[in-house]
C-alpha cells in the first residue's frame, strides 16, 4: 500500500467545502421558513393596525354626535345593501338577485361596523392601538434581520459553491486521487503509464519513445513551453547514476532542453548529487507526491 495518506489536503479541503455546504443549505432553509413565518406575523400586525386606526376613526365622530353609533349601524348597510341591489340587479337582470344581495351586503356591512364600533371597547381601544403598532414594528424589524441573515447565508454558500467548483476545475483533487493508488510497486510498463498519466493531468503533452536499451528516455514531455526528455523505471530495477545519465543523453540527442529521471523508490546519494550537479530533475519516492500535486516542476 502507498505511503500517502488516505486524505490528502486537497481532498480535506474538498471535504470541508462539501460538508460547509451541507450546513449552509440547511441554514438558509431553516432562514426561509422563518422569514415565511415572520412574513405571515409582519402581515397579520398590519393589518391589525388598520382595523384598530379604521375602527378609532369612525367612532371618532361619537364625542360629538351621541347618536353617531346608531347612524352609523342604519346607514351603513343600507347603502352597501342599495348599492349591491342595484349593481346586482342590473347585471343579472333579476329582481329577486338583487333582493339577496341587497340582505347579503346589508348584513355583512352590519357585522363589519359593529365589530369597528364596539371591538374592542372604546375604554381598550387606545391601548390595543398602541399595542398593535409595537407589535408590528417588532415583527418588522425582526423580518429584516431574518433578511439579512439569509442574504449573508446564500453568499457564503455562493462562495462555498464557487470553491468547490474551482477546486475540482483546477485538477488537485484527481491529483490527489492518482496518490491513492498502488504506485510504489508498479513495474516497468504500469509505471510508465502512470507517470504519463501523472504529466498529462498537470498540462504536459506526453510522446512515448521505443525503449532499445535501459540507457535511453522512454518518455519525452511538453510542458509550458519547454521540451523534457524522462526516463522512467518501476519497480524491480537499481537505479543509480547512469539512469541520470540516460536522460542526459537522451536530451541532447532529442533536442530537449530539460532531462529528468522520475522512479518509485528512493535515489542513491551519488545519483542524486550527479543529478543536481548536470541540471537533470530526479523525482523519487519523496518528491514525487510533490510532482503529482505541482509543486515541483520539470
Amino acid at each position: 500500500m502507498p505511503d500517502t495518506p488516505a486524505n490528502t489536503p486537497e481532498e480535506w479541503r474538498l471535504s470541508e467545502l462539501n460538508q460547509s455546504i451541507e450546513q449552509l443549505e440547511a441554514q438558509s432553509t431553516q432562514l426561509q421558513v422563518e422569514h415565511h413565518t415572520l412574513a405571515k406575523d409582519v402581515s397579520r400586525a398590519t393589518w391589525q393596525v388598520v382595523y384598530l386606526r379604521a375602527a378609532r376613526a369612525l367612532r371618532a365622530p361619537a364625542a360629538s354626535f351621541d347618536l353617531w353609533p346608531l347612524g352609523v349601524l342604519v346607514v351603513g348597510p343600507l347603502t352597501a345593501g342599495f348599492l349591491s341591489l342595484v349593481l346586482i340587479a342590473g347585471v343579472t337582470g333579476s329582481n329577486l338577485a338583487g333582493v339577496l344581495a341587497f340582505i347579503l351586503a346589508a348584513g355583512l356591512s352590519a357585522l363589519g361596523l359593529a365589530a369597528l364600533l364596539y371591538h374592542p371597547s372604546q375604554v381598550a381601544l387606545p391601548a390595543a392601538v398602541a399595542e398593535a403598532e409595537s407589535r408590528r414594528q417588532f415583527t418588522a424589524v425582526q423580518s429584516k434581520g431574518s433578511v439579512k441573515q439569509l442574504a449573508t447565508v446564500n453568499e457564503r454558500l455562493t462562495a462555498a459553491i464557487a470553491q468547490r467548483r474551482d477546486l475540482m476545475a483546477s485538477g488537485l483533487v484527481q491529483r490527489a486521487a492518482l496518490l491513492q493508488r498502488d504506485w510504489k510497486t508498479m513495474p516497468d510498463a504500469e509505471w510508465e503509464d502512470f507517470v504519463v498519466e501523472a504529466c498529462r493531468t498537470l498540462g504536459a503533452s506526453v510522446d512515448r519513445l521505443p525503449r532499445s536499451n535501459q540507457n535511453a528516455a522512454n518518455l519525452v514531455a511538453r510542458y509550458r513551453g519547454h521540451s523534457v526528455a524522462i526516463v522512467t523505471y518501476g519497480e524491480g530495477h537499481n537505479v543509480n547514476s547512469s539512469a541520470v545519465q540516460a536522460a542526459l543523453t537522451s536530451m541532447q540527442r532529442l533536442g530537449c532542453g530539460r532531462a529528468a529521471v522520475i522512479i518509485n523508490r528512493r535515489f542513491t546519494g551519488a545519483a542524486q548529487d550527479f543529478a543536481r550537479h548536470n541540471g537533470c530533475k530526479a523525482i523519487g519516492l519523496e518528491e514525487f507526491p510533490d510532482f503529482v500535486l505541482g509543486k515541483v516542476e520539470l
